[in-house]
């Protein structure tokens, strides 16, 4: 049985704000009870303005939560953009970037509410709001399904983490930690719309690749404490007019989709010692680009923590494609989908997870 998990989304001709400032979706129900939400937005805020993301979920004994603050957000560099701790809600928990259910509760429905702040005549520009629903999704078994062998995007940079160890430490302890804002920045620069020179120039010189310490900082979750935080990657990416957002996927086959469509992804993993070959790490969560499959269909990655001595030139790896699954899994498959206005993604399946 393939795993429950539902994508819902609205587009900037959809969300606009009343008279408060504040746009509420329709409340939605995906049809099955789900364990997990997580949100996404793409939001351009003008110096001065921010957005507050909030969800509402209902329980299956009927029990309503209430707004619980996934996030107060800008691209103002100006601005502290922070998820909100220590929420207390006797039917749901905000867990930084992920609603979960108190003491084991599912939920039946969602509603979320955006709600703009700045000055009137200046306010954010939304273009996407959206959230992944999800039932049983950690550690579930793949849907069958193949991958074309030999398929892999061309022209994704390569950024190792490892090359940051210890620099600008007010940020998650330094680049060891950087493996989402990493993948991001490749992503970003993939596409085009990375930092320019100029925007970097506060970085130290003799530091490689700035656009990756730039990334932290544009990304970086002050009570969350790092740059880890899923939705803040995905809003840093649409802040800078790509499409981008949180999902699951329900196996390397769907993932196969989206890089015969030219997207590579980003795919968030976990693994001990002796269980992804040829990694050189452990780790209780970590980010890595998928760029396609090699001829015997293994997937091919830009993985900035593959060796603990780094260059850039290291960073691509070839993985065994049920020992990737498997680390893939126990975040239950999660992706970030970054890709430009202009190219489109593949069509969903029935149960639309994009």
């Amino acid at each position: 049985m393939s795993t429950d998990i539902l994508w819902t989304g609205w587009s900037g001709a959809q969300i606009a704000p009343d008279d408060a400032g504040a746009w509420t979706s329709p409340e939605v129900g995906p049809g099955f009870a789900f364990d997990e939400l997580v949100a996404s937005w793409n939001v351009v805020t003008p110096p001065g303005t921010w957005v507050e993301v909030a969800a509402q979920v209902i329980a299956e004994s009927g029990e309503c939560s209430g707004w619980l603050v996934l996030a107060r957000w800008s691209s103002d560099p100006a601005f502290t953009s922070t998820s909100v701790a220590g929420q207390d809600d006797p039917v749901a928990i905000a867990a930084d970037d992920t609603i979960l259910g108190r003491d084991g509760r599912r939920f039946t429905a969602f509603t979320l509410r955006l709600t703009l702040h700045g000055p009137g005549e200046h306010l954010p520009r939304v273009s996407l709001l959206g959230a992944m629903v999800s039932a049983d999704a950690r550690d579930s078994a793949p849907a069958p399904g193949p991958v074309r062998p030999g398929a892999v995007v061309g022209g994704v940079p390569a950024y190792s983490q490892q090359l940051h160890r210890d620099r600008y430490p007010q940020w998650d302890g330094g680049g060891q930690s950087w493996c989402s804002a990493a993948s991001t920045a490749m992503i970003a620069d993939f596409w085009g719309v990375g930092p320019t020179p100029a925007e970097t120039a506060w970085v130290d010189y003799e530091t490689p690749d700035p656009q990756v310490p730039f990334t932290v900082r544009e990304v970086y979750d002050e009570s969350f404490g790092g740059a880890g935080n899923w939705a803040f990657n995905t809003a840093y990416a649409g802040a800078h007019g790509l499409v981008a957002y949180v999902t699951r996927l329900r196996s390397f086959a769907e993932a196969a989709r989206f890089v015969e469509a030219g997207i590579p992804l980003v795919l968030a993993v976990s693994h001990q010692e002796g269980e992804l070959t040829g990694a050189g790490y452990v780790t209780n969560g970590h980010l890595l680009v998928l760029t396609g499959f090699d001829e015997n269909g293994d997937p091919v990655v830009h993985d900035p923590a593959s060796h603990k001595i780094a260059s850039d030139a290291e960073v691509r790896a070839t993985y065994d494609l049920g020992e990737l699954d498997r680390a893939w899994a126990r975040s239950g498959r999660i992706v970030y989908v970054i890709r430009a206005a202009g190219v489109a993604a593949p069509e969903p399946p029935a149960q639309p997870n994009w």
